[in-house]
C-alpha cells in the first residue's frame, strides 16, 4: 500500500521507507544508509514509540519516481511499465501536441513539413497527428504507446494445414515455397472444401514457420547435414599453444583450375600434391604433376619435405585410398578393433614413429590446407590464361578460345611459375590470423622451428619406397605376377622358400630390397631378369641365355659351397672371439640433437654395401690365358646328348 503524506499537481512529496525499498529493489537497512550518507534526503516522524523514515520524492531516481507515480495513477503505472521503444512514440507525440495546439489545416501541414526537415529520424504525417490525437482524447497516454508486435504469436494459419505444410517444405531437395503452398491449398480444398480467398498466404505459413522453427533447424532439413555442419553446425577452437612449429604436418591433394599444355601436347590441369605446417601455414614439401594423385606422389612429396625439414611427430592426412596405402600410413583403421603385432607393421609413417590422424571425409574443416587451395585459386589462378572455375557456373566463356588459339601456358612454365609463388609470395605473404597475428608462415616457423628429428639420406630414400605384399623366394627367385617381374640375386640360393617383401623405387622398379616376412630383417637386393625366349634365339636373345646360364651355375656353386667341410673351433678361441665383440667404443649421448639412427634401412643399406663389395678381390693371376673352347648351344637336350656321343666315338671312348 502506498503511503504519502500529501499529493501536489500528481507530485509525491514524501514516500515511506518501505515503499521505496520496493521501487528501488533495496533493503530497508539499504535504503537507511543511503540516507545517512546523503544520496536519499529523507525526515524522520515519531509515531508513538516508533520511528519512521519517510523519503523525499524528489530525491528518487527518475524510473522510480514513474513507478511510484504508476501506483497512484493506473494510466501513468501503464506508461512506465511499457518497454522504451513504445515510450519513444508516446513522448514523441505529447510534445507536438504541445507545439501544434490550436493548429489545423494548411497552417498544421506546413508546420508537419518544417518538423520533418528539422527531424528526418523522426518524422511524421497530418494523418497521423490527427489519429493520434483521437487515440490520446479516447485512451489518453496510453493510447500513444506503440503496439508493435502487439500480434506477436498469433497466426491466421490453421495447426492442421500448417503440420501438412511441413510435411512437404521441410525435405531435402528444397521445393519451393510457393510449391509446398499450393499443394497445401489443394489438400485443404479436397478435404474440408476451404475457400481459396479465405486461405491465408504463403508467406503467412513462411512467417509461421520461421517462428516456430529454428533456421537451423530449417537448413538441415532441406540442404542435408554435411551443408548444415559447414554453415551453422558448431565449431571447436583449436589451441595451438601447446604445438610447436615442425611437429605436426598436414597434407592433401588439389587439382590446380588452369589449363596447361602437357608434354605431350595434350591439354591437362595439374595436381599438386603437398605438405604444409599445421601450425605456421608454411608449405613444406610439393609435388606438382600432370597426372592424377596417388600414393608415389605422396611418397614423394614427403621425402622432398623430410630431407630439409626432418621428420614431424604427428601428420594429418585425408581418408582417400592413396594416403590409407598400408606401406604410407598402414591402412585406414578398422570398426573392430583386433589385436596386432606392432613390430611387424610395414608402413613408413610407422616405422619413422610418426602418429597418423586421419581427416574426417567429405570435410574441409579438419585441414587447413583447404584454406591454401582457395587462397590459390584466389591469388594466382583467377589471374591466369586458362583459368577455368571450380564449377561449371564459374567456368569463364573465353577459356575455349584460349586453348583453342594455344594461348595457355606449357606446363614447364607454369610450374616455375607455381614454384616461385609458393616460396617467393605464398610462404611469405602475412597474415592476421590467430597463429600468425602479422608475421608470414616463414617468420612463425623460423621462430619456433628448434628441432629437427632427422635420418640420413640413404634411409630416408629407401624409407619412401614402396612395399610390396609377401612373396615366397622359389628357386628362380622372386617372381611379381601383377608386374611380371622376376627378381634374382645370388644371397636367394640359402633362403628358398622363406617368405620376404620388397621395397621398390615407384620410378624404377628395377632394384629391390628384400627382407625378412617374420622378423624384418634384410636379406639382400635383387635385381629383374628378364625370361628367355623358348624359340628362334637371336643376338639379343642369346645373350640374355647366356647370362640365366651364368645365374643358374652361380647358384649351383654357391650351394655346393656349403656342404664343404667346416673348421672345428675350439672354445678358448671362441671365448676371445666374444671378448673383442663386446669391447666396443660407447660414444657420448648428444641430447640437443634428435636423429633416427641405425634404423632398419640403413642397417640394410650397410649390408647391402658389404654383399656388393664382397668377391671382388683381383684373382687375375689364377685365370687362364688360353682361349677357351667355344660352347654349342642346344635347343633340346637330346641333341646335346647326341652331339656328345658322336664326339665320344670320334675321341675312341
Amino acid at each position: 500500500m502506498l503511503n504519502v503524506t500529501s499529493i501536489n499537481e500528481n507530485h509525491l512529496q514524501w514516500v515511506s521507507i518501505d515503499d521505496v525499498s520496493n521501487v528501488l529493489n533495496l533493503s530497508v537497512k539499504t535504503v537507511k544508509e543511503q540516507c545517512r550518507i546523503g544520496k536519499l534526503n529523507h525526515k524522520i516522524f515519531r509515531i508513538g514509540k516508533k520511528s519512521e523514515y519517510w523519503i523525499s520524492f524528489n530525491s528518487l531516481p527518475e524510473y522510480a519516481q514513474l513507478k511510484l507515480q504508476g501506483l497512484a495513477n493506473p494510466e501513468l503505472q501503464k506508461y512506465s511499465d511499457a518497454p522504451n521503444w513504445a515510450k519513444s512514440q508516446a513522448d514523441k507525440y505529447l510534445d507536438l501536441f504541445e507545439v501544434t495546439d490550436n493548429k489545423y489545416g494548411k497552417e498544421l501541414r506546413k508546420y508537419i513539413a518544417d518538423w520533418n526537415v528539422k527531424n528526418p529520424q523522426n518524422r511524421t504525417s497530418y494523418q497521423s497527428i490527427m489519429r493520434m490525437r483521437k487515440k490520446y482524447n479516447e485512451e489518453g497516454l496510453n493510447g500513444l504507446l506503440a503496439k508493435y508486435g502487439h500480434s506477436n504469436g498469433r497466426s491466421t494459419v490453421d495447426d492442421k494445414y500448417f503440420e501438412y505444410f511441413k510435411n512437404l517444405y521441410l525435405v531435402e531437395g528444397s521445393p519451393s515455397l510457393f510449391a509446398c503452398w499450393q499443394a497445401t491449398l489443394g489438400y485443404a480444398k479436397r478435404t474440408d472444401g476451404v475457400d481459396e480467398k479465405t486461405f491465408p498466404s504463403h508467406r503467412s505459413f513462411q512467417r509461421k514457420l520461421e517462428r516456430l522453427v529454428p533456421v537451423g533447424a530449417i537448413y538441415i532439413a532441406r540442404k542435408g547435414k554435411s551443408a548444415y555442419n559447414r554453415k551453422y553446425g558448431k565449431f571447436i577452437d583449436r589451441d595451438y599453444s601447446n604445438i610447436n612449429c615442425g611437429e605436426v604436418w598436414v597434407s592433401d591433394h588439389a587439382q590446380i583450375d588452369i589449363a596447361c599444355f602437357a608434354p605431350d601436347g595434350k591439354v591437362v590441369f595439374p595436381w599438386v600434391t603437398a605438405w604444409r605446417d599445421y601450425k605456421s601455414g608454411k608449405w613444406l614439401g610439393r609435388l606438382l604433376q600432370c597426372g592424377s594423385p596417388n600414393s608415389d606422389r605422396i611418397f614423394q612429396a614427403f621425402y622432398y619435405a623430410a630431407e630439409r625439414y626432418g621428420l614431424p611427430k604427428d601428420v594429418i592426412i585425408d581418408n582417400g585410398k592413396d594416403y590409407r596405402s598400408k606401406d604410407f600410413a598402414g591402412g585406414r583403421p578398422n570398426a573392430i578393433k583386433v589385436e596386432t603385432n606392432q613390430k611387424t607393421t610395414r608402413s613408413m609413417l610407422d616405422e619413422l614413429s610418426v602418429k597418423v590422424h586421419f581427416a574426417l571425409p567429405y570435410n574441409a574443416q579438419t585441414k587447413p590446407i583447404e584454406r591454401d587451395f582457395l587462397k590459390i585459386k584466389e591469388k594466382l589462378s583467377k589471374f591466369c590464361v586458362g583459368y577455368r572455375g571450380g564449377n561449371v557456373v564459374e567456368r569463364p566463356e573465353k577459356l575455349a578460345d584460349e586453348i583453342k588459339t594455344g594461348k595457355v601456358m606449357d606446363f614447364d612454365r607454369f610450374k616455375k611459375l607455381f614454384d616461385v609463388y609458393i616460396l617467393e609470395v605464398f610462404n611469405k605473404m602475412g597474415s592476421a590470423g590467430k597463429n600468425l597475428n602479422g608475421m608470414c608462415p616463414d617468420e612463425l616457423f623460423n621462430q619456433e622451428f628448434k628441432e629437427k628429428i632427422a635420418t640420413t639420406k640413404d634411409a630416408l630414400k629407401l624409407f619412401c619406397t614402396r612395399t610390396s605384399r609377401n612373396f615366397t623366394i622359389g628357386r628362380n627367385g622372386i617372381k611379381d605376377n601383377e608386374l611380371g617381374i622376376t627378381y634374382w640375386a645370388d644371397w636367394m640360393v640359402v633362403h628358398t622358400g622363406e617368405k620376404v617383401y620388397l621395397r621398390r623405387d615407384p620410378q624404377n622398379y628395377k632394384e629391390a630390397w628384400a627382407f625378412r616376412a617374420d622378423n624384418e630383417e634384410f636379406l639382400g637386393v635383387a635385381t629383374a631378369v628378364r625370361a628367355v625366349a623358348a624359340l628362334h634365339a637371336e643376338t639379343v636373345s642369346k645373350a640374355e641365355f647366356q647370362e640365366a646360364m651364368a645365374i643358374k651355375k652361380r647358384a649351383l656353386k654357391i650351394t655346393k659351397s656349403y656342404l664343404q667341410d667346416t673348421e672345428q673351433i675350439s672354445p678358448e678361441e671362441l671365448i676371445e672371439n666374444y671378448k673383442a665383440y663386446c669391447n666396443k667404443p660407447i660414444k657420448d649421448a648428444n641430447p640437443r640433437v634428435t636423429k633416427i639412427a641405425n634404423t632398419n634401412m640403413d642397417k640394410a643399406i650397410q649390408k647391402s654395401k658389404e654383399m656388393a663389395a664382397f668377391g671382388k678381390a683381383d684373382l687375375s693371376i689364377f685365370m687362364d690365358d688360353s682361349e677357351p673352347e667355344e660352347e654349342l648351344l642346344y635347343l633340346f637336350e637330346t641333341d646335346k646328348r647326341v652331339a656328345q656321343e658322336l664326339k665320344g666315338v670320334a675321341n675312341g671312348y
